[in-house]
């Protein structure tokens, strides 16, 4: 069973990394888009929450494995938005 404190923390950093994509894909969306190296910075960024999910889900309880499944769609459905913008 994965510690309360640890997902608390975990999804708090998460929480941060898909702001800061959000708003570096907002900023691709403009006439000038934003800087090409932050982007990619935030897709890897992404990517590594990505792979930290799926090692803290495996030690979820089932309550924590809804918050970080919810946690995981947002993180990958703005995956896809980079992608997609490419």
């Amino acid at each position: 069973m994965a510690e309360r404190k640890i997902v608390a923390e975990w999804l708090e950093k998460a929480e941060e990394i898909i702001e800061q994509a959000k708003q570096t894909f907002d900023n691709s969306q403009r006439v000038q888009p934003g800087d090409p190296d932050e982007y990619i910075e935030a897709q890897r960024h992404l990517e590594e929450m990505s792979i930290e999910l799926d090692v803290i889900m495996r030690a979820a309880t089932k309550e924590q494995r809804n918050q970080l499944n919810r946690t995981q769609q947002q993180l990958r459905q703005l995956q896809n938005h980079f992608i997609l913008r490419r």
